[in-house]
């Protein structure tokens, strides 16, 4: 895509639109990385004598001890014996009634068969066996391939560093890297993106989501002081409060925070709430990498325009969007031309 192209395209969505139809680098299906609300879910099992607490993205556990697999819409779920660690889950729920949810069940339990009457749809033995379906296989390893094309457009370096500033294991990088093929070249300093702009945007615009659950809280205080105590819990945040903390133009009113394990967060003062009510949204995401790979208490910039580019079609999350996207330009061209040509503002070292 050409830079007169990315200006035409600069005002509004398109070009997201644009990448995300035209991309060819890997295999992203449909449902792919999408994360489930389950705000209502629990709100509905505790009122029905049920409490239950999220475990991990993909599992709930009940007061009274047991687990339940929750099976949320996920076109990369394999046939598994058995829960996490070989540990068989006592309950299965379904948070909601999409399809997508009990396709990710016909394809861990291969006794199940499951009929679409409406669509003509048959699936069994874990996979489909009949009817038409736009379903592909996601590409293998994809979650890292992004966090290695952010990784690069950004610091460039070897392989190491990758790993280390990914938190990615340094094997899994090796296998992913050549999916990135001829987007990006190895250097005297390391990889590079064979174009900075293309592989900065597709980056962006590609990238499918974090998968795992939200839940959505209110509490009525600051904006910045629930940021505040939830970074100091383990938190990253994200949404147009980290947009802001970027220097970003956006009313910083929106939050959302990323956790490995989920707060308690009604006894921090919290009362459940619609989306559209929620002064924070807590996602425990499949993709880790948001974590593992978070420069200071915000997510980066690509992951904090991807929440806010599926937030909503506001005016203001458009132009939050772009406004990221321009200064993820500029950092990451400034960051490539440091690296080549550092006596340009340093007045010392050099490309050895």
């Amino acid at each position: 895509m050409d830079r007169k192209r990315l200006g035409r395209l600069m005002p509004d969505r398109r070009w997201v639109q644009n990448i995300r139809h035209e991309q060819a680098i890997l295999s992203l299906p449909f449902g792919l990385g999408y994360t489930i609300d389950i705000t209502q879910t629990l709100t509905a099992l505790a009122a029905a004598g049920m409490p239950a607490r999220v475990e991990a993205f993909d599992r709930l556990q009940f007061d009274d001890g047991r687990t339940a697999f929750l099976a949320t819409p996920d076109p990369t779920t394999t046939v598994i014996d058995g829960g996490a660690g070989g540990r068989a889950d006592d309950v299965i729920l379904l948070p909601g009634g999409s399809e997508g949810g009990v396709l990710s069940l016909v394809r861990r339990y291969p006794d199940l068969v499951v009929v679409n009457g409406k669509r003509g749809r048959v699936w069994a033995d874990g996979r489909q066996v009949y009817g038409t379906s736009m379903q592909r296989e996601a590409a293998p390893r994809w979650r890292t391939v992004f966090a290695i094309a952010r990784s690069i457009v950004m610091h460039g370096g070897g392989t190491h560093a990758i790993a280390d500033r990914t938190g990615i294991p340094i094997g899994e990088v090796r296998v992913a890297m050549p999916a990135l093929a001829s987007h990006v070249v190895h250097t005297p300093l390391g990889w590079e993106a064979a174009d900075l702009p293309a592989l900065v945007d597709w980056a962006l615009a590609a990238y499918p989501g974090y998968g795992g659950v939200r839940t959505c809280w209110r509490r009525d205080d600051t904006i910045d002081q629930q940021a505040d105590q939830l970074i100091g819990l383990g938190g990253v945040m994200s949404d147009r409060w980290a947009a802001q903390q970027s220097g970003v133009l956006v009313p910083p009113d929106r939050l959302t925070a990323f956790f490995a394990d989920h707060p308690n967060m009604q006894a921090l003062g919290y009362e459940p709430a619609s989306a559209d009510d929620a002064t924070v949204s807590v996602v425990i995401p499949q993709d880790t990498t948001i974590l593992t790979g978070a420069e200071g208490c915000c997510t980066d910039d690509f992951i904090t325009a991807h929440v806010i580019y599926e937030d909503s079609w506001l005016t203001a999350n458009t132009d939050a969007v772009n406004g990221l996207r321009q200064l993820l330009h500029f950092r990451s061209d400034l960051a490539n031309d440091l690296r080549w040509h550092p006596n340009n503002c340093s007045g010392e070292g050099g490309v050895g």
